[in-house]
């Protein structure tokens, strides 16, 4: 059960709890339920449903295709200029091109019902939790709930604008939508609120919420918050960001060591992980994490690099930019095998650098492949199961932070200073090249518009759920200025209209629910 266990859903035996019908008091009989609802909620982001990979808890989205973790990866990372993916779906197509309209696409209904299913469940949670046994921790409890409830309204806020509104306070079967900037004043007093009954950094246990996870999202969201309130907040950006640094986390030694399989296990790997999504071959078997590393892979290259996997799915792949954004010993003529940067894990026998005729089809020959999830531990042992790993994503890290602390610094935060931001970068491109020649200055971090940081972050944190909004915020998204590949639907790229900033409202709930206005342009 998770709540006494080492990692998140690893050892869940959750109920049902379907918050549409009257199962309250059978789903919170005693103490142990109110353990288990709680499992549940955090249990969304990895898992489709109670029945196992091919069960889903709502029944009208595919249990695989829609797992929340893979349907929001493949809308942070397939839309942008580090990943396209082979597939011919029409989806795929869609997202692949940046040409989605308000047709069913499944991983923009992934995510918007499956974080609204999170909420059902917190809201759930938070009406039967002031009537819990003495024995249960409700305020702790209470705290995890909301923040549950926030990430995942954070989730929505971000890839939506502005979803339905509802709280275990103001139930409705037709809730009303909340714009942007109020919906980010909420999340943001949601956090602040629930912070000092969560427990202090790393005093927690593995995959569960902790100050550090609230100041993470808190740190996200002040990034950001000039795109989705029109107010910047960078000096409260490198607030909480110094709260974090100061608590005790540390950089993994080993970059690759983040994506292994034993990366919740290993203390040389999760001292920088702050808020993880959990996977395990055996007891959380769902195809989120599946998805990236049998998609990003082909059964036709197993006896190249072993990945501790059975199958390969011909999928996710890296494009050009990504590729070129890391150095190499001959920049002009690149090769996996001679990157200097150690941060790009990457596969190119036979392969060639651009996708030149088709983003569909072309795997292993158009577009190198990125390795750098794997179901090996750092051993070099493979995981448990070869269909389902065991690879834990890390969806908030001290990398990410110091990255953060540096933009909110070059932007004109206070509270911090360009030395400390500059001694932040050099550690991780340390940790990239193996020694200090590459270190960066002042004139660096400040020139070219910031460039130089939205390529460190590319390099940092490519295929870590974070492109697509680092692009909003530098105006770069859906601009004519820059382009990449398959970018509008063209082979080589075009501007799109600003509308897709943002995902449509899915029809599905704008049929039901006469509340609700769909977002501009759409």
């Amino acid at each position: 059960m998770l709540l006494g266990a080492t990692a998140c859903t690893n050892d869940l035996n959750v109920e049902p709890l379907d918050p549409t019908v009257s199962t309250a008091n059978r789903a919170y009989a005693d103490a142990a339920s109110y353990e288990k609802a709680l499992a549940k909620i955090y249990s969304v982001w990895a898992l489709s449903g109670q029945d196992g990979a091919g069960g889903s808890d709502i029944s009208e989205l595919d249990a695989g295709n829609t797992v929340l973790f893979r349907s929001w990866f493949t809308l942070q990372e397939q839309t942008t200029d580090e990943m396209k993916n082979s597939w011919s779906d029409p989806w795929c197509l869609d997202i692949n091109g940046m040409t989605w309209g308000t047709t069913k696409n499944e991983p923009v209904e992934g995510v918007y019902q499956r974080c609204m299913f999170i909420v059902a469940l917190a809201n759930e949670y938070l009406k039967n939790i002031p009537h819990a046994p003495d024995e249960v921790n409700k305020e702790q409890f209470t705290a995890e709930a909301r923040f549950c409830r926030a990430l995942a309204y954070y989730t929505l806020m971000d890839l939506f604008g502005r979803p339905p509104f509802i709280t275990e306070q103001n139930y409705s079967i037709n809730p009303s939508q909340l714009e942007r900037p109020a919906l980010f004043d909420w999340i943001e007093s949601e956090l602040t609120s629930i912070k000092e009954a969560l427990p202090t950094a790393r005093q927690g246990i593995y995959g569960r919420a902790d100050q550090a996870a609230v100041n993470a999202l808190l740190a996200r969201m002040y990034l950001n918050a000039e795109v989705y309130t029109g107010i910047p907040r960078y000096t409260d950006c490198i607030s909480v960001c110094k709260q974090i640094i100061a608590s005790g986390y540390q950089l993994a030694d080993n970059y690759a060591e983040l994506f292994m399989a034993d990366n919740g296990q290993n203390p040389l790997a999760n001292c920088e992980i702050i808020f993880p999504v959990c996977f395990d071959g055996n007891t959380t078997q769902s195809y989120g994490m599946a998805a990236v590393i049998l998609g990003s892979r082909s059964s036709s290259e197993f006896a190249e690099v072993p990945a501790g996997i059975g199958g390969g799915w011909d999928g996710f792949r890296g494009t050009p930019r990504l590729v070129r954004s890391f150095q190499y010993q001959d920049n002009e003529s690149p090769k996996a095998d001679e990157i200097l940067d150690k941060r790009g894990i990457f596969f190119d026998k036979n392969r060639s650098i651009d996708i030149t005729t088709s983003v569909t089809g072309t795997f292993t020959t158009e577009g190198w492949a990125v390795y750098k999830y794997t179901n090996l531990q750092s051993n070099g042992e493979p995981g448990k199961n070869t269909t389902f790993p065991d690879t834990d994503f890390p969806m908030f890290r001290l990398g990410d932070v110091y990255l953060m602390y540096a933009e909110a610094v070059a932007r004109g935060g206070e509270g911090g200073d360009l030395a400390t931001a500059i001694n932040y970068i050099n550690a991780l491109r340390e940790r990239a090249y193996g020694d200090t020649y590459h270190n960066i200055t002042e004139s660096w971090l400040l020139e070219n518009n910031l460039q130089n940081i939205l390529d460190e972050r590319c390099r940092e944190l490519y295929w870590e759920g974070v492109r697509r909004t680092d692009l909003i915020r530098f105006g770069l998204y859906t601009s004519p200025n820059y382009l990449w590949t398959f970018k509008g639907g063209v082979l080589n790229g075009v501007g799109v209209d600003s509308r897709y900033n943002v995902f449509p409202i899915p029809t599905t709930d704008m049929s039901v629910n006469g509340n609700l206005k769909q977002n501009e342009g759409y």
